[in-house]
């Protein structure tokens, strides 16, 4: 879809409803995230479960039926251990990222130096555009066949094309996620209670606002 037939709006709108009407979920998972994260090399095989859920409660909600949370923590778990080895490409590009931010931040604050402190600011959008990429990676991966999964290569290269096809969207999600990761430093605990599942719903709609059914047609199944 090119960027003039997304419409970033219906997108918001979308979100914010699925959020509210999802407050449940979108609190535990972003804290199982956070739980399962923990041991850092399966940062990735918990995106990746996170993404798999959001997926799932926004597809059953759009077909009309209904999944209990006890279905989706044991999807969660389920996911999350398929995705271990799977996942830690993922984690490796991310903790890559972030330890050089924090080296950077920690030169700079030492020095004094402006410099640092400028490739501080970098590394942070370095983050972002990672995980931003790493969420889209994930989500192609949930979406293809059981049968033929891709692995992380495969879906690294078309998050890349897609991302790349519509850069203006591209550009606002990431933004979007930069607001949201500055929870983290700002206030930590909103950000495990709420940070990483907004992520995972911002993705989720996005892409069916780029590939899909659209966000209207996922908020007018959550106004039913």
């Amino acid at each position: 879809m090119a960027d003039g037939d997304v419409h970033p709006g219906t997108v918001v709108r979308a979100v914010c409803r699925i959020c509210y009407s999802e407050a449940l979920t979108l609190g535990w998972s972003s804290v199982l995230f956070v739980l399962g994260s923990l041991p850092l090399v399966t940062i990735g095989a918990s995106l990746i479960a996170l993404v798999e859920i959001w997926i799932t409660v926004v597809s059953t909600e759009s077909s009309g039926k209904t999944i209990n949370e006890r279905e989706l923590l044991d999807l969660f778990a389920e996911t999350w251990f398929d995705n271990i080895l799977v996942g830690i490409p993922y984690s490796l590009a991310l903790l890559l990222v972030g330890v050089g931010s924090f080296v950077y931040l920690a030169l700079g604050t030492a020095s004094g130096s402006g410099i640092f402190l400028l490739w501080t600011l970098v590394s942070f959008y370095v983050i972002v555009i990672v995980l931003g990429w790493e969420f889209r990676a994930a989500s192609i991966r949930m979406r293809s066949s059981t049968m033929n999964l891709p692995g992380f290569r495969e879906t690294m290269e078309r998050a890349a094309y897609s991302l790349i096809e519509n850069p203006w969207y591209t550009i606002l999600q990431l933004a979007w996620f930069a607001v949201v990761l500055f929870l983290l430093r700002v206030f930590p605990p909103a950000f495990i209670v709420l940070g990483p599942a907004v992520l995972a719903v911002s993705e989720t709609i996005g892409f069916e606002e780029l590939f899909g059914d659209g966000a209207e047609t996922i908020r007018a199944a959550y106004a039913r």
